[in-house]
C-alpha cells in the first residue's frame, strides 16, 4: 500500500506540469520579418586564396512565413520576389558607398523556415561563394541583408561592418 501515494503523487505533480506548460505565453513578434546582424566569416583554400564567406542574421517573425518551396515559382513569386533574400555589395569610392552592378547578384530563396503559422526566430547562414567582391581598385566594401516573407513584407535592412580587401 506504500505504492499508491507515490502514484498519486506522481499523477499529480504530471498534472501539475500539463497546467504550468499550458499557461506559458507563446512569443509574440512583429508579422513583418525582423533581422540582426550576426557575423560574417571568410575562409580560404590551401593555396590561401578566398573561397566562400558565410554572412549569418539572426531572425525574428510573428506568422512563421518565411521561406519560398521549390514550387513558388508562379505569381508573386516572379521578378524581386523569385528571390526573398536579398545580399547587397557596396564599395566605398572616393567618400561615397557605391552599389556596383554585379554579374551575378547575391540573391538566394530560403527555403520555408516552419510548417505552421506561429511566430519563429532563428538563425539563417548564407554562403557567399567567390568572387564576392568587385574587381575593381576600391578596397573597402560592406554588405547589406533584407529578406522578405510569404506575404512579401520585407525585413528591416542590416548592414555588416566594414571590410578591406
Amino acid at each position: 500500500m506504500i505504492i499508491k501515494p507515490n502514484i498519486h503523487y506522481a499523477i499529480i505533480m504530471l498534472l501539475f506540469g500539463i497546467l504550468a506548460a499550458g499557461c506559458l505565453k507563446r512569443k509574440e513578434y512583429p508579422t513583418i520579418p525582423q533581422i540582426t546582424y550576426n557575423s560574417f566569416q571568410l575562409f580560404q583554400n590551401v593555396a590561401g586564396n578566398d573561397s566562400v564567406a558565410f554572412l549569418q542574421v539572426s531572425y525574428t517573425d510573428g506568422d512563421g512565413n518565411i521561406g519560398l518551396s521549390q514550387g513558388d515559382t508562379l505569381a508573386p513569386y516572379t521578378g524581386q520576389f523569385y528571390y526573398n533574400c536579398f545580399v547587397e555589395y557596396y564599395e566605398l569610392q572616393n567618400g561615397v558607398w557605391v552599389k556596383p552592378v554585379l554579374n551575378l547578384p547575391f540573391y538566394y530563396r530560403i527555403p520555408p523556415l516552419n510548417d505552421n503559422e506561429h511566430a519563429i526566430e532563428g538563425t539563417i547562414d548564407i554562403r557567399l561563394n567567390a568572387p564576392f567582391v568587385s574587381p575593381s581598385a576600391f578596397d573597402t566594401i560592406k554588405y547589406s541583408i533584407t529578406i522578405a516573407d510569404r506575404a512579401l513584407n520585407l525585413s528591416n535592412t542590416v548592414e555588416t561592418p566594414v571590410f578591406i580587401k
